[in-house]
């Protein structure tokens, strides 16, 4: 599998071991050289073929030489001897950067596969907002499509679905995700995305497949400004992989970490509440559960207050207390009073966009 178009012309190698000293010629018209897409001192994967039954598969260092050279530091196959083994070459050789077969595998089949992307909802299909496509925002790093804010007040993204695919327009001053430093390894991670969009890390710009050292434990912010992107994937190490698709509802249980909407059919029941009606108008409170715990205790908002009632006495006000497990509501009815002095009464929608949101982004 031939990455980030990194590709170069080698001189006759002779024999090659572990440890042995690579002269890298030019890079093709189209392609990059290994010194230019991972740097000086960086170990990355690469093929050495002579083109006539003599290759071979390893990891090898870049070094920052003239010319530019790499030292072997694994060979992972000999495909002619069916081994580990150095090889002998005898005539000029290509090299490129590739991940082996079976790595690759591994990064699909492995228990950590579908986890690498620091990005959630890098392929931004999870709209729990319902935020529609063009639509302008009315205040700075205002959230829409989940997790990604947009960082500047009356601008929008837009986008257009394909085969699975969602396909955005950033706009001019950029649409942004903060990735939470918690868990967060630090070292080399490889940035890649499809469009014609730049992107930053941290305000520093990167390029497609383009490498950048984290610190580990620290928040990290994602921009991609002026242009179309998508499948969006930042991963440690520093290869740039194919993009990894994950379950529709493991992405939106990634969300919810940040942002859920919890919506209500007309004529739902929310649940028993426990009503004081001594007091006019009456009221009480409940616990509402969230589905995934959040990453701070949220600020929880209603739709409206008039969509939902108590028992037939409409809601007036709602308050609201969180943790990081659910928040508990006090709703207050509107006027009069209920039969019992206290009594248990059921809370309803009485609209079908009723819906409760809880919001832990940064």
């Amino acid at each position: 599998m031939l990455l980030d178009r990194v590709k170069c012309a080698v001189p006759n190698p002779g024999a090659v071991a572990v440890g042995s000293p690579i002269t890298l010629g030019a890079a093709p018209l189209g392609y990059r050289s290994f010194l230019t897409a991972f740097g000086a001192a960086a170990p990355c994967y690469f093929v050495l073929s002579d083109g006539a039954g003599r290759a071979i598969t390893g990891v090898w260092t870049v070094n920052a030489t003239s010319p530019e050279t790499a030292t072997i530091t694994e060979i992972l196959w000999n495909d002619r001897l069916a081994s580990t083994a150095g090889e002998t070459f005898a005539a000029s050789c290509v090299a490129w950067n590739a991940i082996p077969a079976r790595e690759a595998l591994l990064m699909r089949t492995s228990p950590l596969a579908g986890f690498r992307n620091l990005i959630i909802n890098g392929n931004p299909l999870i709209n729990q907002r319902g935020w529609p496509s063009g639509s302008g925002t009315v205040i700075a790093n205002q959230y829409t499509l989940d997790r990604w804010r947009i960082v500047s007040a009356t601008q929008w993204a837009s986008w257009t679905d394909s085969a699975g695919v969602r396909t955005v327009t950033a706009p001019a001053g950029g649409m942004e995700q903060v990735i939470e430093g918690i868990g967060l390894r630090g070292g080399v991670h490889a940035l890649n995305w499809t469009g014609t969009a730049t992107a930053t890390i941290n305000g520093v710009p990167v390029t497609k497949g383009g490498l950048v050292t984290l610190t580990g434990g620290a928040d990290v912010t994602v921009r991609m400004t002026g242009g179309t992107w998508s499948m969006l994937q930042l991963e440690p190490g520093n290869q740039a992989t194919p993009f990894e698709f994950r379950p529709v509802a493991a992405e939106l249980a990634l969300c919810m970490r940040y942002f859920e909407r919890i919506n209500y059919a007309n004529t739902a029941v929310l649940g028993a509440i426990a009503v004081e009606t001594n007091f006019a108008p009456p009221g009480g409170g409940m616990r509402i559960p969230f589905r995934v715990p959040k990453r701070t205790s949220p600020a929880v908002a209603i739709s409206s207050a008039g969509h939902f009632a108590l028992a037939g006495v409409s809601v007036a006000s709602v308050g609201f207390g969180s943790d990081l497990s659910g928040a508990w509501g006090t709703f207050t009815g509107s006027s009069g009073s209920l039969a019992a002095n206290w009594t248990s009464v059921s809370l309803i929608s009485v609209s079908g966009s009723a819906s409760i949101s809880i919001e832990a982004e940064f």
